[in-house]
């Protein structure tokens, strides 16, 4: 610098500036460097309980050391005192004018743990702007992959893995590709994975589930394609998601699923997806589906209810169409959803008797006898020559022990349709009442049927 042009007022400004540092740095006394060597060694010791005394010390001497409130607040969530560490996030504020990114860490950490995610993701962000560290990327990249926000996650993972690159990060990273159908990136991620920690043993297992996964992706590949050209269709979703189910990967079909019922909340295919993708994973959620298994669900039933659930999209008072429907779900054991298609049929037509014989069976499986057997009552109303709501009201009638009544309504089916089962069960009804030859003349008639058939 060239001196000769200040004037000497200037000379000494500068020479006061550059003084000044020295000048007014704090002189730190014996005692205070005692206890902040305490309270290092407590720290690293992991000996929170006796760390938090001590940086309440330190902070006496020092009430606005943004190094001293992080190891206080570092001590309290160490103790997993949060009621105690939130009071200190509040002082820090007040005390330190520009809080350390450490504040805004632990800020973000309170807040996940009060469920306050969003909270937490953006004092998270603040703390990455202020100090790039790993370890916060890492908590930004977990919680938006637990958020389902791919994208996101996949830039946090990356950002994480700038120092380290590590298995398990790779790992939660290509897991991120996957629902994101970038299939080569997710494997890329995988084999690398693979030669960090050959026997880690998440590793293998998601090796595995790509390899399964493997299997389907040609099929899987073509409803991308169709999914990007027709981005609204829940029956392609729903398709996608069943593929995902058969190649053992319930986390993919569970985003297809949810993307489905979202787009068709009428349609019932995305609630059977989504209820196996649940149960795979372990989730308990309340849900009309019950005891369900992918096994159970044989290509007729699915071929069946895929159609149905697009004529209903487009015909949804259709009580023909919910009646049909209905059964379907009957036959399969689901009678909560099989009762909300009979009702749907009855508020479209009240008159509908088949509407009623199936909001009957699903009634009775549901437990709610008198209602099922109320319903069942209206369907021989509505429609006398309804032949399987005569047996039907038989069997109900049999399980109320009121056998003559039973008599009566299968030998009313009979006169329409015999069959084997409404025999058989009006001969147990004869035996039931003492009536000894009208029960051996049904004998003779099944046997007569057997022949025949």
């Amino acid at each position: 610098m060239n001196f000769s042009r200040c004037s000497f007022p200037q000379i000494l400004l500068l020479l006061l500036l550059g003084v000044a540092p020295v000048g007014c740095q704090r002189r730190i006394s014996p005692e205070e460097k005692t206890v902040r060597s305490e309270l290092k060694n407590a720290l690293h010791a992991h000996e929170f309980a006796r760390a938090i005394p001590l940086a309440r010390q330190v902070l006496k001497f020092s009430p606005h050391d943004n190094g001293a409130w992080a190891r206080l607040a570092q001590a309290q969530w160490g103790a997993r005192d949060q009621a105690a560490l939130g009071q200190t996030i509040t002082q820090w504020r007040a005390a330190v004018r520009r809080p350390s990114s450490k504040y805004h860490e632990f800020r973000g950490d309170l807040a996940l743990t009060e469920g306050r995610r969003d909270e937490a993701l953006a004092a998270w962000s603040k703390a990455v702007r202020k100090e790039r560290r790993a370890r916060v990327f890492l908590k930004i990249a977990r919680l938006e992959q637990a958020e389902g926000r791919w994208q996101e996650a996949v830039l946090a993972w990356t950002r994480a893995m700038a120092s380290e690159t590590t298995a398990r990060a790779l790992v939660n990273r290509a897991g991120c590709y996957r629902h994101l159908h970038s299939w080569e990136a997710s494997l890329a991620d995988l084999h690398h994975a693979q030669s960090i920690a050959p026997d880690d043993p998440l590793v293998r297992r998601e090796l595995a589930c790509f390899d399964r996964l493997g299997k389907f992706l040609d099929e899987v590949r073509e409803l991308d394609r169709q999914l990007a050209a027709l981005p609204y269709d829940a029956g392609l979703f729903a398709d996608r998601a069943l593929l995902f189910l058969r190649a053992g990967d319930a986390s993919l079909a569970l985003d297809d699923a949810n993307r489905a019922n979202s787009l068709a909340a009428n349609a019932v295919r995305p609630k059977l997806f989504r209820a196996l993708a649940l149960a795979t994973l372990g989730h308990k959620e309340k849900s009309p589906v019950r005891d369900l298994q992918l096994e159970n669900l044989t290509p007729e039933f699915l071929e069946t209810v895929r159609r149905l659930d697009a004529e209903i999209t487009a015909e949804p008072q259709s009580a023909e169409l919910l009646t049909r429907r209905a059964w379907q779900l009957n036959e399969i054991g689901q009678p909560a959803l099989a009762l909300a298609d009979a009702q749907n049929a009855q508020k479209s037509d009240p008159r509908s008797s088949g509407a009623c014989a199936e909001a009957s069976y699903a009634l009775a499986k549901l437990n709610r006898e008198q209602e099922a057997y109320a319903q069942i009552q209206r369907a021989t109303e509505l429609d006398a020559n309804f032949s399987t709501a005569w047996q039907y009201r038989g069997e109900l009638e049999i399980r109320r022990s009121d056998y003559m009544a039973a008599i009566d309504s299968l030998t009313r089916a009979l006169a329409i349709n015999q069959t084997v089962a409404a025999l058989a069960k009006r001969e147990e009804c004869y035996r039931k009442v003492g009536l000894l030859a009208k029960a051996e003349d049904d004998r003779r008639a099944l046997e007569k049927f057997g022949e025949v058939h």
